[in-house]
């Protein structure tokens, strides 16, 4: 169940116990009342207790049914004003991504056209910043829909990180053959390229490896850089988000939504912190059938 709707849910019960206490509270009292009355010498009491039982008690009910039904209501109204934020954000990204997909495509043709020309650095970095804000833009929409479905699917991780290598013809990427798990393409694609742009932008790297190893049910792969590392004992300030660690760190981001990504697949991220020299993370995932 989402945490939204889960909000939801114990609004309801909580507002149908309380009332339930409230009203039994109520009938008890004046089935008190009543016996206080039948009593020899206590009508006057019983009359006055039974009649401020009646008001305080009406009135405790219809203050707890106010606040409980306008709690309910305030949850419901959030759920829909973000499911429409949500929905907005989600046609905004895809439309924003088909126009950098186009720009993307243009300044490789040009590239090719000008292939030797002064203008090539140029459009080398245009193609650079399409990929990097390409890649925010998926960063941000998971982290705008935490909740956002999954697939689990047989996955190829061998095929995606030569997909993801493209992205960054300067790093030399090694990777395993038949690396095969268990989760969704395309958030496992959106991994796999925050890793390799870390790689590139943050650590300096030249070369990355992408390697295996099997364990019973699990598969853990391997993403070692030879940059220039991170310092020691941050491996928790890593996978924070919007924490950087120094003057070239990104936004703290990718590694974040990451992680996240990966604890819904039933896996994890893990920073290999005796990787030395460069960098190493290790995802631990569940094995796919090859």
């Amino acid at each position: 169940m989402r945490p939204g709707n889960l909000r939801y849910v114990l609004a309801v019960v909580w507002l149908a116990m309380t009332v339930s206490l409230a009203a039994w509270w109520l009938l008890f009292g004046l089935s008190q009342a009543r016996e206080l009355q039948q009593a020899a010498g206590m009508s006057a009491r019983a009359a006055h207790v039974q009649r401020m039982l009646l008001w305080e008690g009406v009135v405790f009910i219809a203050l707890l049914l106010g606040g409980g039904i306008a709690l309910v209501r305030a949850i419901r109204s959030e759920q829909e004003r973000r499911r429409r934020v949500q929905d907005f954000f989600t046609a905004f990204t895809h439309d924003l991504k088909t126009a950098l997909a186009s720009l993307r495509l243009q300044a490789e043709s040009l590239q090719e056209d000008f292939a030797g020309s002064p203008a090539t650095r140029s459009l080398e970095r245009l193609t650079k910043d399409t990929v990097r804000l390409e890649l925010q833009l998926d960063n941000s929409l998971h982290f705008a829909q935490p909740d956002a479905r999954l697939q689990s699917e047989n996955v190829n991780i061998s095929d995606l990180a030569a997909r993801a290598a493209m992205d960054w013809p300067e790093l030399d990427v090694a990777i395993e053959p038949g690396l095969v798990a268990k989760g969704d393409e395309r958030a496992l694609l959106g991994v796999l390229r925050n890793l390799l742009q870390n790689a590139a932008v943050h650590g300096r790297a030249r070369r990355v490896t992408v390697s295996g190893s099997r364990h019973p049910g699990r598969l853990a792969v391997r993403v070692a850089d030879d940059g220039q590392g991170a310092p020691q004992g941050v491996g928790r300030t890593l996978t924070a988000p919007f924490e950087r660690v120094s003057s070239t760190s990104g936004t703290g981001v990718g590694l974040y939504i990451s992680q996240r990504l990966l604890s819904r697949m039933d896996g994890r991220l893990v920073i290999d912190d005796a990787a030395s020299p460069g960098f190493a993370i290790v995802l631990d995932l569940k094995e796919g059938a090859a």
